[in-house]
């Protein structure tokens, strides 16, 4: 009789424990995809919005408006930024000269 007590208080500790643990690991679960979950499934949609095909023809037809608006203008660098890509450009064809 004591035998079969024990064997089945084990037998119903061992159930206590499993189900136990299995709420413990659903808990934790729900509350990665609380706190984790959430913020990467938020920064995961930003990224979709950045990349979406309105965004990318939004950004195109800005840059062909910009660069419309730069051809009409009389110039399109300023006199010290003319003089800084070019002493820039002169440098560099020279390192690419020594380089032969």
């Amino acid at each position: 009789m004591v035998q079969e007590y024990i064997q089945y208080t084990k037998k119903y500790k061992m159930k206590l424990f499993i189900y136990k643990s299995l709420l413990a690991c659903f808990l934790v679960f729900i509350l990665f995809h609380l706190t984790v979950g959430y913020t990467v499934r938020s920064y995961e949609i930003k990224i979709y919005n950045y990349f979406s095909k309105d965004n990318i023809n939004y950004i195109k037809d800005k840059l062909r408006s910009e660069l419309k608006d730069g051809l009409n203008q009389d110039r399109i660098l300023s006199k010290d930024d003319s003089i800084l890509i070019n002493n820039f450009l002169e440098k560099i064809s020279n390192e690419l000269k020594d380089a032969k």
